[in-house]
């Protein structure tokens, strides 16, 4: 591999054989090389691909900004997580966490700390990446002496939601989030009643449900419905039905986004499994 850039003695942009474009972390990895020098890539202790100039560009700006110890430390974090979830990141969260983390320490010594709204959603709706976000805050207590607060694991864990949603944006993954929140809300309304977070039927509507919404955001089309089943499901269940289109109506009006038959049959399936301890 041949380097491209340095950006100090620890990370470096190479380029391979095939001209393809990486960052290499390691312990004094380019101490004494320079542009257009030859680096063995058996000494990184990381690497991850560049697919764009704009995160090319992005990695320069963090690289500035954010210290060397904390790149090291989001590497160790993000590798944890990975082992933990039994997932692989995207490498766009190498960027993103590093860059949240550094600045996240920094208000905690400014004594500013950032209040999260979502916290409690957060908890109920991935609960597996805010229990790995609570260890990587043992972590960062561990290498850096400072203790952060419950708010930034739930911050943590959206990094890890948003980096196994093939490269998502952010943005994305924090509305996806409220408005798997609004429509749970709908549903204990309609049917006046609190729902069971144990169950399995639980979790099951809420699993559709993040990936129901995200497909409308994304603007994934779904599959061909089955008028029969739709016809069915909606004579056999009336109140799901009728939850279910309050549902559709809300996407109506806060989205402009239709939600297809094959959608209100799934819903209507799942709403009926979660509610139907009380007979509906």
């Amino acid at each position: 591999m041949v380097i491209k850039k340095i950006y100090n003695n620890n990370i470096v942009l190479v380029e391979d054989e095939k001209q393809l474009e990486m960052i290499l972390l390691g312990r004094g990895i380019a101490f004494q090389k320079k542009a257009g020098d030859e680096i063995d890539p058996g000494r990184a202790e990381k690497r991850f691909v560049i697919d764009s100039p704009e995160l090319t560009s992005r990695f320069s700006e963090l690289v500035k900004e954010v210290p060397v110890n904390h790149l090291e430390l989001s590497c160790r974090i993000i590798e944890e997580a990975q082992k933990k979830l039994n997932v692989t990141f995207s490498d766009a969260i190498y960027i993103g966490l590093s860059d949240h983390i550094s600045y996240a320490l920094y208000r905690s010594k400014q004594k500013l700390p950032l209040k999260n709204n979502l916290l409690w959603e957060i908890k109920r709706f991935y609960p597996r990446e805010y229990q790995a976000a609570r260890e990587a805050l043992k972590t960062i207590a561990y290498y850096e002496n400072v203790w952060l607060p419950d708010d930034e694991a739930g911050y943590i864990a959206l990094h890890f939601v948003n980096a196994t949603q093939e490269g998502e944006e952010m943005q994305t993954t924090i509305q996806v989030t409220e408005t798997v929140q609004e429509l749970i809300k709908m549903i204990q309304i309609h049917f006046n009643m609190s729902l069971d977070e144990t169950s399995l039927s639980y979790q099951r509507l809420i699993t559709h449900i993040r990936y129901f919404v995200r497909r409308l955001f994304v603007n994934e089309p779904a599959g061909g419905g089955d008028d029969l089943l739709f016809e069915q499901v909606k004579s056999a269940y009336p109140r799901s039905y009728t939850c279910v289109c309050k549902i559709r109506d809300y996407f109506r009006m806060k989205f402009h986004c239709e939600i297809t038959e094959e959608e209100m049959t799934y819903l209507m399936l799942h709403i009926r499994r979660v509610t139907s301890r009380e007979g509906t």
